[in-house]
């Protein structure tokens, strides 16, 4: 979610709550950090987008999250988020997530309405119909292109951005 608490699994949300390291697939709007082992072996671990081939059919990724779906320590180690570490991209955002004096960074009623609102969207939203979505994409890009696979089905979502004249637009 865009909001608090964030996650739809308990246990990411209670590790959040608690100021704990919090088990995520990756980290889109912060930093990594990772042992850098499996960059410097072979094969080479690096970081990568789809195929445009895949992407045609209306398929998104980010490479922030296939770079964990493709190293081999994910799958030993995790992929974990320092909630005390708190970005922003504006001066404005970083005051917001970072105040002066306090380390109570989410107010009040967003702490009071979060966890209903994270309630109705895990009950009212099927994630599973979206899995299934770009489940039945990627097996169409499968049987068009023998002997491709993408092992970061995870990171896939039903969306396609194209390049705009101030950024990314989806589509």
């Amino acid at each position: 979610m865009q909001e608090w608490p964030y996650f739809r699994s308990w246990t990411s949300r209670k590790a959040l709550k608690y100021g704990e390291p919090t088990p995520v697939t990756s980290c889109w709007n912060g930093i990594v950090a990772m042992n850098a082992e499996p960059f410097y072996q072979t094969p080479r671990l690096a970081f990568r987008g789809i195929p445009d081939s895949l992407a045609r059919l209306h398929v998104e990724e980010s490479e922030c999250c296939l770079i964990h779906a493709d190293n081999p320590l994910t799958r030993e180690q995790g992929v974990w988020l320092d909630s005390g570490v708190r970005v922003g991209y504006s001066d404005r955002a970083y005051r917001e997530v970072n105040p002066e004096g306090s380390n109570a960074w989410v107010s009040f009623f967003p702490v009071a309405r979060g966890p209903w609102s994270n309630r109705l969207t895990r009950w009212s939203s099927s994630s599973w119909i979206k899995e299934l979505i770009v489940r039945n994409r990627l097996d169409h890009w499968r049987g068009k292109h023998p002997g491709s696979d993408e092992v970061g089905i995870s990171c896939l979502i039903d969306e396609m951005q194209v390049s705009v004249a101030n950024g990314w637009a989806h589509v």
